[in-house]
């Protein structure tokens, strides 16, 4: 499932490169277009600049205009109107071609000796042609050249502009093609990020889905021992059915004693569920918290000495904090149950609350067994339990914790396990003041 998942988050996301990649580099080659586009018409401005400021009709068939001669000041053009010029100027270049109201050409002008066309004729009968077909603008290929033409009347007699497009269009093609091949290149660069970036988003959920395994595995297991008690209890008493209740009553009495064990798993079950889908509300308000944990001391102490410990608290009275008063003496009530199950000897359970430094602190300890660093950070795991606690007759199912943990997180604060070599355990919540 989880290999499933990464595939379709990697195709997404080279998809959505894909499509980015490919808008970029369609975005480039429009505005190259139209950049070529302006540079056209502004070549068809100088063009007609050129040669609207000449009368054909006083000039030579052969002439070409020229460029003025600087050397002479007479034939200098004043700057101002230099300028204006100037913004008509263009480097494409251009062949202008006039044709006569009978259809033949008048006068075929250039922009430069390179622009001059391999064939005039050829020239002029497509400006010809062009012209009878009273085209606005349009695009033609002569002599292996590509050009735009532009068409302009001018009373009786109408002009045809060609721009030649050659340099442009090759440009374009190796711009295309250098886009293309980077945009590819990084495609190709990128999927490997993505697999890994896949990873990284799936990893939570591959967390989720393999701690739920393991909820579900667990839960499996710990419903079946009680289970099977109940199942061999049922024989035992069925297979003796004319015996009274009062003389089997301790196979009842195994019976009920797992029922409750497997009611108080459920539950812890139904809690932590609720919680992964926050279905669990909370009810914030001012509590005296030391009161609250007095309570929970007093209710459990008689639990304690009957499994041999005493009970000591430090608890600094009268300690008003916000939170879940009934979530809160769950969480102690947690801790403190946790404490006298994994005592061992005749060690006493302190429990000691205060507030420093604006932060409101409970600690829980008991001497038991030195619970090494690597078995610290899994003890608030789902099910967890040291291989000891799991041998002995605690009771527990490793879920207490876990939701001590929740409850904890719920409030916005921390809870820590220590552990000394010489047995002592320490656990300690902290969270804000009110």
């Amino acid at each position: 499932m989880i290999k499933k998942l990464r595939i379709r988050i990697t195709l997404v996301i080279m998809i959505g490169l894909t499509i980015l990649i490919t808008a970029v580099v369609s975005g480039i080659y429009i505005f190259m277009q139209r950049s070529e586009a302006i540079e056209t018409d502004e070549a068809v401005n100088s063009a007609l600049f050129a040669v609207s400021s000449d009368d054909p009709d006083k000039r030579d068939k052969d002439m070409k205009p020229q460029p003025p001669d600087l050397s002479d000041p007479s034939k200098r053009t004043d700057p101002g109107v230099m300028r204006d010029r100037g913004k008509n100027k263009s480097s494409r270049s251009w062949i202008s071609v006039l044709i006569s109201s009978d259809g033949n050409s008048v006068e075929v002008t250039y922009s430069s000796p390179f622009s001059k066309p391999d064939s005039e004729d050829e020239i002029s009968e497509a400006a010809g042609s062009i012209a009878a077909q009273n085209t606005g603008d349009g695009y033609i290929k002569l002599s292996g050249v590509s050009y735009r033409y532009f068409v302009k009347k001018t009373g009786d007699r109408t002009r045809v502009i060609f721009i030649d497009r050659t340099n442009q269009i090759e440009t374009m093609q190796r711009l295309l093609f250098i886009l293309i091949a980077v945009g590819i290149g990084a495609l190709i660069v990128l999927f490997p990020v993505s697999v890994v970036v896949s990873g990284w988003i799936a990893k939570p959920i591959s967390k989720a889905w393999s701690d739920q395994k393991e909820f579900f595995a667990n839960a499996s297991h710990e419903l079946k021992t009680p289970l099977t008690v109940i199942s061999a209890n049922i024989d035992v008493i069925t297979s003796e059915p004319d015996r009274t209740v009062a003389e089997q009553e301790k196979w009842f009495e195994y019976i009920k004693s797992e029922t409750v064990k497997m009611s108080k798993l459920i539950n812890q079950m139904l809690y932590l569920s609720k919680d992964d889908r926050e279905e669990i509300g909370m009810l914030m308000s001012d509590v005296n918290v030391s009161e609250a944990f007095e309570g929970v001391c007093l209710s459990i102490e008689a639990l304690a000495f009957e499994k041999g410990h005493a009970i000591k608290t430090d608890i600094e009275p009268d300690i008003i904090a916000r939170g879940d008063k009934e979530m809160l003496i769950r969480l102690a009530n947690i801790l403190i149950d946790n404490a006298i199950s994994h005592s061992v000897g005749d060690g006493d359970i302190t429990v000691g609350f205060h507030r420093k430094k604006g932060k409101n602190i409970l600690v829980v300890s008991n001497t038991g067994e030195y619970i090494p660093p690597e078995e610290l950070s899994r003890l608030f795991d789902r099910f967890y339990r040291t291989d000891k606690s799991r041998t002995s007759s605690t009771g527990g199912f490793g879920l207490g914790l876990s939701i001590a943990k929740a409850i904890a997180d719920k409030h916005k604060g921390t809870l820590t396990a220590a552990s000394s070599p010489d047995g002592l355990t320490t656990f300690t919540f902290t969270w804000g003041n009110r």
